[in-house]
């Protein structure tokens, strides 16, 4: 259960992100996932409104499928689910003035038992912007995965990140910032980024590099 004054704010969020990452912060302290449900950004004189809920409401809708060989199938009922028909559920609606957010408590309770450990849990290992923005900057700068990891733990002690996610981000990272050139041409271009003195040979016939000093 949630004590649903955990929730309750007149805090006026100067953005939606801002709003989103409280509300989440909130859900994380008492054991459970937040997020947005549906999403009505109006128009005209309507306000934007979001609604969020906890990652376990609606309900689960069981699928079949074929077990056997041909000769003999029968249809099995795939019945796991993270689903519990929760019914928490928050509402946000953005202000008249500036870019400005207030939330508003629908129903503040949970009807199943808080999370002891995100770790592994896809939706809140993932990064907010600043952290990837330091996750990349560390890697370029050759710090290991590992110490990435501690670093990020440190800074934020609800920091569900597994090394999954550092791998992937960097990975990433590498991809957007090669694309559209080969290893050699990636190479070339961080040593003359970062100023260091080199010289290659190339064999005119195929323009492969042979020589890199």
């Amino acid at each position: 259960m949630l004590d649903p004054s955990v929730l309750l704010t007149i805090q006026v969020f100067k953005s939606k992100e801002e709003l989103l990452s409280w509300v989440r912060d909130v859900g994380r302290k008492n054991g459970f996932v937040i997020v947005i449900k549906t999403s009505d950004y109006a128009g005209g004189h309507r306000t934007p409104k979001i609604f969020l809920a906890c990652e376990r409401s609606g309900q689960y809708i069981a699928h079949k499928k074929l077990k056997g060989d041909d000769s003999n199938k029968e249809i099995v009922k795939i019945t796991g689910t993270s689903k519990y028909r929760c019914p928490f559920e928050l509402g946000a609606r953005k202000l008249m003035a500036n870019n400005d957010w207030m939330v508003d408590v629908a129903y503040g309770m949970r009807n199943h038992a808080p999370v002891k450990h995100f770790e592994g849990h896809s939706f809140v290992g993932r990064l907010a912007e600043e952290e990837t923005s330091l996750l990349v900057d560390m890697s370029k700068s050759m710090v290991r995965p590992k110490e990435i990891l501690v670093t990020l733990k440190q800074k934020d002690a609800l920091n569900a990140t597994t090394m999954k996610t550092i791998y992937n981000v960097c990975h990433r990272n590498n991809v957007i910032e090669k694309v559209g050139r080969s290893q050699i041409q990636q190479s070339l271009g961080e040593l003359e980024k970062h100023n260091y003195i080199e010289r290659h040979r190339c064999d005119n016939s195929t323009m492969t590099v042979t020589d890199l000093f």
